[in-house]
C-alpha cells in the first residue's frame, strides 16, 4: 500500500490548523466569558452599595422625620401645660403671667429645632439623589402625627423639671 506524504501531510496540516483555530476560538470564548462574568459582578457590585447607600439614607431620613413627630408631641404637650397654667394664673389673684415665659421659651426652641430637622432632612435627600417618592410615608409605616399626638392629649399630666431647665411631662392615658 502506498501512502502520499504530500496527502497526509497536508491533511496533518488541516487537522492541526483546525484543533489551533478550534483552542483559539476557545480561548477567546473562555475570555469574553469571564470578561462579562467579571463586569456583571462589577455592576451588581455597585448596585447593591449604592442601593444600601440609598437605604441608610432613607433610614436616616426616617429617623429625623421621627424627631419631628417627638418634638411635635412635646410641643403640644407645652401648649396644653400653658393652658392649663394660663387658666389658672387667671382665675388666680396673682395675674403674673411671666410664669408662662419659660414654657413659650421652649415651644420657641421646639419650633426651631423643628426647622433645623426639616433642613437636615433636605440635606440628606439632594446630597443623596432621594426624591419623596423614594421615601414611605405615614401610612406605609404605620406611624401617623395623629398617633402619636393623641397619646400626649388624652390623659393626665405630670410636671417635673429637668437638670436644663425643661418641662417634662409624664403621661397617664385613661385609656
Amino acid at each position: 500500500m502506498f501512502h502520499s506524504p504530500c496527502g497526509y501531510d497536508i491533511l496533518l496540516r488541516i487537522n492541526r490548523a483546525r484543533e489551533a483555530m478550534d483552542m483559539t476560538l476557545l480561548d477567546k470564548t473562555v475570555e469574553i466569558s469571564k470578561r462579562v462574568g467579571e463586569t456583571t459582578a462589577s455592576v451588581a457590585k455597585s448596585a447593591a452599595l449604592a442601593a444600601k447607600e440609598k437605604s441608610e439614607q432613607i433610614i436616616k431620613i426616617g429617623k429625623l422625620r421621627k424627631d419631628i413627630l417627638v418634638e411635635n408631641g412635646r410641643i403640644t404637650k407645652l401648649y396644653d401645660t400653658i393652658g392649663r397654667h394660663a387658666f389658672d394664673i387667671y382665675n388666680s389673684s396673682s395675674k403674673d403671667y411671666a410664669l408662662l415665659e419659660p414654657l413659650l421659651a421652649q415651644i420657641s426652641a421646639g419650633l426651631v429645632r423643628i426647622e433645623e430637622l426639616k433642613l437636615k432632612i433636605e440635606e440628606v435627600k439632594i446630597a443623596s439623589d432621594i426624591n419623596d417618592d423614594d421615601i414611605p410615608v405615614a401610612e406605609e409605616t404605620g406611624f401617623s402625627d395623629e398617633a402619636v399626638v393623641s397619646g400626649y392629649v388624652d390623659g393626665s399630666y405630670d410636671e417635673e423639671k429637668t437638670d436644663e431647665g425643661d418641662l417634662r411631662l409624664r403621661v397617664d392615658n385613661d385609656e
